[in-house]
């Protein structure tokens, strides 16, 4: 083999190798833009704090959580917009407190953390599940569901009307 084809051959690996690396560059690209990350976007969230489970006031309650709450964007190269949401804190199937999530935009690849405030105002308890809560809080064990869906517009930063992304979380807070 001469020069002549020794240096073909390596201009055609070379070659090669930046077609390659050029689509896995193209594929990287369109799977951040393109793909439905809002699915994949992870919430996590604490609780804070709450007012209002004095069960001694009677069989209504007046609660308020103070849920923080964490957001990530798993997209590489776009910001990802939600258009508000809702909250709902309960107690073995009851409504506790509810709120509305405000619309939030999370940067590419950067953690977002914001303070959620569900409340209820005179939620009424069964005799039987109210001493259940008293005697649960009191041991401070009391499970606490908190679902949370939020929704989002297919345009980013856009405020048309959005759509339900079928997220439900459901997380389990002890007092």
């Amino acid at each position: 083999m001469d020069s002549w084809e020794k240096r073909a051959n390596t201009a055609q690996v070379v070659l090669l190798w930046v077609c390659l690396l050029s689509l896995t560059v193209l594929a990287l690209f369109v799977v951040g833009c393109v793909s439905d990350a809002k699915e994949a976007t992870e919430f996590s969230m604490k609780l804070a704090g709450f007012e209002g489970l004095n069960a001694t006031l009677g069989h209504t309650l007046c609660p308020v959580f103070h849920l923080k709450m964490h957001a990530e964007n798993p997209r590489l190269l776009q910001p990802l917009c939600y258009n508000g949401g809702e909250v709902v804190v309960s107690y073995s199937d009851i409504a506790l407190a509810w709120g509305h999530v405000a619309r939030f935009c999370l940067q590419k690849s950067v953690p977002k953390e914001f303070l959620v405030s569900p409340w209820g105002r005179g939620v009424g308890m069964p005799d039987e599940l109210l001493g259940r809560l008293t005697s649960d809080w009191h041991k401070r064990e009391a499970e606490i569901t908190v679902q949370m869906k939020v929704f989002y517009d297919d345009k980013v930063w856009s405020s048309s009307s959005g759509k339900y992304n079928g997220a439900i979380l459901r997380h389990y807070l002890r007092s």
